[in-house]
């Protein structure tokens, strides 16, 4: 199983991707939400210059944040920054359309998408937006097209599975939204890995693994009755929370620090109890035995996602536990 790293982008990450391509990290793929992170090309374009092997990504793009020239360009830039080693992730978007007020695209245009991306970086001219548009970078500026880049899909149930069996090369998904068996005929399918290890002298209330660990726990009480802490004490009093803030305000607020950090409004609610039930954070043996798990379930790969203030440290201690090949 191929293991690879999926990050919030900070002004800090392409430091952060040069230190797991030392650790033996495959793929370091970058989220694309502009109201809560850095921009994802910058990042990238900068994590270029500073790796040779891994691969980079961003994951996800969405058919209505950024137009699809746009998207493209920078995909054909970073393919010829870092050549031979980029992906993209096109879904249909959740905390960068609901810092909107939007809701999330349909599948349908995630798959035009796709398929528009694809015959862009091929070098043809498609029908859109009501006219035909191209990639034609001028000899001088070095972007070279037809350029090959990886195109897989973000999904996490049967919609977006069949989107992905047609257009993608390959799938990442969160077990907490979907199942493996949706995802068969759509290539190579890898699995988000939200935890953080406890240590000898930890538990699970201790503020490093609250800090570590509680952002993707928190991601759940953001999903309400669509997460895995439905039902739950937590969950009720996130909502009775949420009810108190103003409503044009409501859907930022609930957003703020989205896998990235604890805020104020959810630090309490990250109990044992929901660390637990929502992610992987345990003992080491307890965080290797879930790794294993998604092997035996039939993943390709994971993408580690290490969340807090010490990145590093977070990558750096996974790579040992899952013994990675070092340069």
């Amino acid at each position: 199983m191929e293991v690879g790293v999926i990050l919030g982008p900070r002004v800090s990450t392409p430091e952060h991707i040069a230190l797991s391509e030392s650790l033996g990290y495959g793929r370091a793929w970058v989220f694309d939400s502009p109201a809560l992170f850095a921009d994802p090309w910058m990042t990238l374009a900068r994590a270029a210059d500073c790796t040779e092997r891994i691969r980079l990504g961003v994951s996800v793009i969405t058919p209505r944040m950024r137009h699809l020239i746009a998207n493209a360009s920078a995909a054909a830039t970073l393919a010829a920054l870092a050549p031979g080693r980029v992906d993209v992730v096109i879904g249909a978007g959740f905390t960068s359309q609901a810092m909107l007020q939007k809701p999330p695209a349909r599948w349908a245009e995630v798959e035009e998408y796709a398929e528009g991306l694809r015959r862009l970086l091929l070098g043809e001219e498609i029908d859109w937006d009501g006219g035909v548009t191209a990639l034609r970078p001028g000899r001088l500026t070095e972007v070279r097209l037809p350029v090959d880049v990886p195109i897989w899909v973000a999904a996490h149930g049967p919609k977006g599975f069949d989107v992905a069996g047609r257009v993608a090369d390959g799938v990442i998904t969160n077990p907490g939204h979907g199942a493996i068996e949706m995802a068969s005929g759509t290539g190579r399918v890898y699995a988000q890995f939200n935890a953080t290890i406890v240590g000898p002298e930890e538990s699970l209330e201790s503020d490093r693994v609250v800090e570590a660990g509680g952002p993707p726990a928190a991601l759940h009480l953001h999903l309400g009755d669509g997460g895995a802490a439905r039902g739950t004490p937590e969950a009720e009093e996130y909502h009775r929370r949420l009810q108190e803030v103003d409503p044009r305000l409501r859907h930022i607020e609930m957003h703020r620090g989205h896998l990235a950090e604890v805020t104020d409004l959810e630090r309490d609610l990250i109990t044992p109890q929901l660390l637990a039930s929502t992610t992987s954070t345990g003992r080491p043996e307890e965080v290797r035995a879930s790794h294993d798990a998604l092997i035996e379930e039939g993943f390709d790969g994971i993408l580690y996602a290490p969340m807090g203030p010490d990145i590093p440290g977070e990558l750096t201690k996974m790579a040992e536990l899952l013994e990675l090949p070092r340069e």
